[in-house]
């Protein structure tokens, strides 16, 4: 028969043997979560740089060339689209007519959709709303105006994508 020590001295080494598997799988477990995290943030950085530079290349193929001394005439319905935006931030006493046409067109949508009730306005509807053709990249051109409206303080994102009017 077995002594109650000896008993007690096999349970402890069990536990602590035990113990360090855990420790070793934690370990693993936590360079696997960095390795993860890592990814995520290599992956907001790609999706960050390639909506930019869609946004950029919509742009440039919205742009119509135009002979020396002549003026471009915004086609009817008013869809056209200039280069490069640069939105300034918000502050109190200024209005959307600082922003360029499409930033201000935008604003004006979300506070519409607000006024009527609604959940807020994707990037689709905004494309739509400001005559654009439909594709994918016009559709990210709206969504990086959108978010760098966000960013300046004229707009919310309450969810990914979803617009709604800036809170005071």
């Amino acid at each position: 028969m077995p002594s109650v020590l000896g008993v007690l001295e096999r349970r402890e080494r069990v536990a602590l043997a035990r113990a360090e598997e855990l420790r070793a799988e934690l370990e693993r477990v936590q360079a696997a979560v960095l390795e993860a995290e890592q990814a995520v943030r290599r992956a907001v950085i790609a999706r960050e740089e390639t909506v930019e530079a869609l946004a950029e290349l919509a742009d440039e193929a919205a742009v119509p060339e135009v002979p020396a001394g002549r003026s471009v005439v915004e086609p009817v319905g008013g869809a056209a689209v200039g280069p490069r935006v640069e939105v300034p931030s918000w502050r109190e006493g200024l209005g959307v007519d600082v922003l360029p046409v499409d930033c201000a067109r935008i604003v004006a949508l979300v506070e519409r959709d607000a006024a009527e009730g609604g959940q807020g306005v994707r990037a689709r509807r905004m494309r739509e709303d400001l005559g654009w053709p439909a594709s994918d990249a016009r559709e990210q051109a709206a969504r990086f105006r959108a978010k760098r409206l966000a960013e300046r303080g004229w707009l919310t994102e309450e969810r990914a994508g979803l617009f709604r009017p800036r809170t005071a």
